[in-house]
């Protein structure tokens, strides 16, 4: 990278921790208790990044019923949002990561499609308290674009584009850094099935976090 990054916005999923093993039984059980029947082989990584309805649609293509989607949300949030057992973990390395940027006095955000209840779950699980803030698809009530959150975290923080850097696996990650003018560092360890169209949409792409942190 050409610049230095002082600021760095972090997605969650498939970036800093692989919930898919989590997210996927949750959905399981979701659809189970809608009593609607899916092709479970739909039931992987590739589904996982999109808001919450989008998935539903990609898990279930041939439910067009929008009252029985509602349901099957209502359903997954109440089983995700209150899964006691979540089998949710960092990916290799990134704790460490990021405690190394705090002590850097880097300032660290996280940017999610999750609404806030289960990221504060999952935040106060892995001890995840070094954030700056945390903004989720819910922070302001009405749903935000990955865009809307970096501009916002600009804007309230007073952050230089040119330091400020957006790390996440799914190509709407790069879309979003790339409208805010911000730097665009694709993860390629998440759940992005095409790999190469990541690559090609990022400023820059690593293999795993020892990347970015050479790159800091």
């Amino acid at each position: 990278m050409n610049n230095i990054v002082n600021n760095f916005i972090f997605d969650l999923d498939g970036t800093l921790v692989n919930s898919s093993n989590e997210v996927l039984l949750c959905f399981k059980k979701a659809f189970e208790a809608s009593d609607v029947k899916i092709d479970e082989t739909r039931l992987n990584t590739d589904v996982i990044g999109p808001p919450l309805v989008e998935i539903i649609k990609l898990i279930a293509p041939d439910l067009k019923s929008e009252e029985k989607i509602k349901e099957v949300m209502q359903n997954f949030r109440q089983i995700y949002d209150n899964d006691e057992n979540d089998i949710t973990d960092f990916y290799y390395g990134i704790y460490e990561f990021l405690l190394n940027l705090k002590k850097s006095n880097k300032k660290i955000f996280l940017a999610t499609f999750k609404p806030m209840l289960p990221t504060i779950r999952i935040v106060k699980k892995l001890k995840l308290d070094m954030f700056e803030d945390i903004y989720t698809i819910d922070k302001f009530g009405e749903k935000m674009s990955k865009t809307e959150m970096i501009e916002d975290i600009l804007k309230k923080y007073n952050l230089k584009r040119e330091e400020t850097a957006m790390i996440g696996d799914a190509l709407t990650d790069m879309a979003a850094a790339k409208e805010a003018g911000v730097k665009a560092i694709a993860a390629l360890w998440g759940y992005e099935a095409d790999k190469e169209k990541l690559k090609s949409c990022a400023d820059f792409a690593i293999n795993n976090i020892r990347e970015l942190e050479c790159q800091k």
